[in-house]
């Protein structure tokens, strides 16, 4: 009989998830940021990692599909005017084959919405495997030396589009703000608080 549990115990073992971080399969805080190359952008570029030399480079997965998205297109949109003239680059990315997700749709949402960032469209999917990405929206702040300082939520309150249009956040008008607060607390040269969030969305859809 103790044998038996002993066997069920490693099975069970064997057969579960192993996490880096808190919330991601893939990474943690502190891991060095995935390398891309040459992925296609709304602006007509083809960028890679090494074209940004910033103290801060934020790294978003995004899906012009996705309700959670569109609600939060606002947010993203003024995160990024608030460190404007700073050392902040903010990259979005889509990964999906869905054709509301591909290059051309994202060029027309772009410029529905005002996006202010460079947006690029990974058809290998690579960028979002190697990060551990599952949600859309999903952030993911790195430092100077391209070490993972922060995943997760925009803020404590994540928004989604409705069928009529209107923006709805989930627990009322944000409070904390969590992507803007890492951003900061990495140019200051501290550690965010909190590091880690679970990002809530739309999953990513994986081939």
């Amino acid at each position: 009989m103790r044998n038996s549990l002993i066997l069920a115990l490693f099975a069970a073992l064997a057969i579960s998830p192993s996490w880096a971080g808190q919330y991601n399969a893939i990474v943690d805080i502190g891991d060095p940021m995935p390398e891309f190359t040459g992925l296609p952008a709304i602006d007509g570029s083809n960028y890679s990692s090494a074209d940004f030399d910033q103290d801060v480079l934020v790294l978003v997965s995004l899906a012009n599909h996705c309700p959670w998205v569109r609600g939060m297109d606002a947010g993203l949109v003024e995160l990024v005017r608030q460190f404007e003239g700073r050392s902040v680059g903010v990259v979005g990315f889509s990964v999906n084959h869905l054709e509301e997700d591909r290059l051309p749709a994202m060029i027309e949402h772009a410029q529905r919405v005002g996006y202010n960032f460079v947006y690029v469209y990974d058809e290998s999917q690579q960028l979002g495997r190697d990060l551990g990405a599952t949600r859309t929206p999903e952030y993911f702040v790195y430092d100077g030396e391209r070490k993972l300082a922060y995943t997760g939520l925009l803020t404590n309150s994540p928004a989604r589009e409705t069928r009529d249009g209107e923006i709805m956040f989930t627990n009322g008008e944000p409070t904390e703000f969590y992507a803007r607060d890492a951003i900061d607390a990495v140019l200051a040269g501290g550690l965010p608080d909190p590091a880690e969030t679970r990002a809530q969305g739309c999953s990513v859809k994986y081939e």
